[in-house]
């Protein structure tokens, strides 16, 4: 109950932040151009909460927090509601009315507001200082590509495709572009053991085209590097019975170092009814601490092993593994420019995989996967929540500008079409693609909420 209700608040801060900011791009720049704004919403179906101001523009909170609108006066969208029968007779400037170039401006003012507020939070984020884990591997899975590279724990991955990196969010976003692909991945690393600097290649078919149900970096074959620690001992089980303690730090299973959380549990796991060593590091001191591994059975009947642990990543024994960059203003300005930049490029590159077939569309996530994702965002702190309104953000701008009627992108498309023919298009024209553009959008929505529902099944 506790998880429903993070996620139900964090994804309504969310799109209020987004929706909002996305809205009052549009309304900004109407007003700038003296266009009459009858409705400010935000959210769909019946209002919540309703005000006016002294230019009788009605700002309101839908129950639906879907989406948002902002209606101006001559404006037709059936995402809308319907004009007030005093607002159409007024003698208020209509969107109509302005010219091409205003209403162009008008039009893309959203999307830009949202690329404005990804850059502001990118901004102050690096203002602020990051703190993120270095690319040093804590684990390699067998038959993986990072085998094939021939990573080995401890090992530094220096660059990516001769794209240097220092953080592993570095290097998720240059294997995320290469999703779909086919080709060598070729990859730069540091050699833990004799401080070497080697390089391999991984080939790769379409790679990840079909649906992402674990994270990039995991897929590419690594886990992060970490220590071990004991977060919980359940009463009854191995550990308890053992005296493993809670913010115990493990070292070894048996002879074999761990340095992730996944090497861990595959370790553990293959040693059902085992009795051997662990390393152990408590407070200060490091002594063998003798377990017997318990098991249970897998949806398959199969023995696993497990000792009645919670456990958690620890990088108070490895500091060097955090990298902290922190920037003054005009760097950070610079670098929050860059990186929205780059996520659109990123963005788009994935878009077109998408149409072309190379990436599956069943990777489009709806509202019930951005819940999940604000929810996890929230949890981690301010931060990483801020940072992914931020991605959401540029998502909901490029989406916009998609060349679908209805969506800004359309009405760009509209305005151009006006301009090349010397005058507005029909009124029929406008209905259907307007019909059209609304069954894709609606199309899409059930598309990415089945999806959705698909993930949890």
């Amino acid at each position: 109950m506790l998880n429903f209700f993070i996620i139900l608040i964090s994804i309504i801060t969310l799109i209020i932040i987004v929706i909002g900011v996305h809205e009052l791009g549009h309304f900004l720049a109407a007003r700038k151009f003296g266009v009459h704004v009858i409705r400010f919403k935000i959210g769909f179906g019946k209002t919540l909460l309703s005000k006016f101001d002294k230019k009788g523009t009605e700002y309101s909170l839908g129950i639906l927090p879907l989406g948002g609108y902002v209606q101006m006066l001559g404006e037709e969208n059936p995402l809308q509601g319907t004009e007030r029968e005093e607002d159409s007779q007024s003698k208020q400037v209509s969107y109509p009315e302005v010219s091409l170039g205003a209403r162009a401006v008008i039009t893309a003012a959203g999307p830009i507001a949202n690329f404005l507020l990804a850059i502001f939070i990118f901004f102050l984020v690096f203002l602020v200082g990051t703190k993120e884990l270095a690319p040093v591997v804590g684990y390699v899975h067998q038959a993986s590509l990072a085998e094939q590279v021939g990573l080995e724990v401890g090992d530094r991955i220096l660059s990516v495709d001769k794209e240097e990196i220092t953080s592993l969010s570095e290097l998720n976003d240059l294997l995320v572009s290469r999703i779909g692909e086919s080709g060598t991945i070729h990859i730069k690393f540091l050699k833990e053991k004799t401080g070497q600097e080697k390089a391999g290649s991984a080939y790769i078919q379409d790679w990840l085209n079909s649906e992402l149900d674990q994270s990039i970096i995991r897929s590419f074959g690594i886990e992060r590097f970490s220590t071990v620690e004991v977060s919980e001992v359940i009463p009854g089980g191995s550990a308890e019975k053992s005296g493993l303690l809670k913010g115990d730090k493990i070292l070894e299973v048996g002879k074999t170092s761990v340095h992730s959380l996944t090497h861990f549990v595959d370790v553990i796991s293959q040693m059902p009814e085992t009795s051997t060593l662990f390393l152990i590091k408590r407070d200060q001191n490091n002594f063998v601490h003798p377990i017997t591994i318990g098991f249970d059975l897998n949806d398959l009947g199969v023995k696993r092993g497990l000792i009645g642990v919670g456990i958690k990543e620890n990088y108070d024994e490895i500091p060097e593994i955090i990298v902290f960059s922190k920037k003054g203003p005009f760097e950070a300005i610079y670098l929050a420019t860059e990186k929205t930049y780059k996520t659109i490029i990123l963005l788009l590159d994935f878009i077109g995989k998408m149409i072309t077939g190379s990436v599956s569309s069943e990777n489009i996530g709806g509202p019930i996967e951005i819940g999940k994702i604000a929810a996890l965002s929230a949890k981690a702190g301010l931060l990483p929540f801020i940072s992914m309104i931020a991605l959401i953000s540029i998502n909901l701008g490029l989406i916009n500008l998609l060349p679908i009627p209805i969506l800004d992108g359309g009405q760009l498309v509209l305005i151009a079409i006006e301009k090349i023919k010397g005058s507005p298009p029909s009124q029929v024209f406008i209905e259907y693609t307007y019909r059209i553009g609304l069954l894709l959008v609606i199309s899409l929505m059930l598309f990415a909420v089945f999806n959705d529902i698909s993930r949890m099944v």
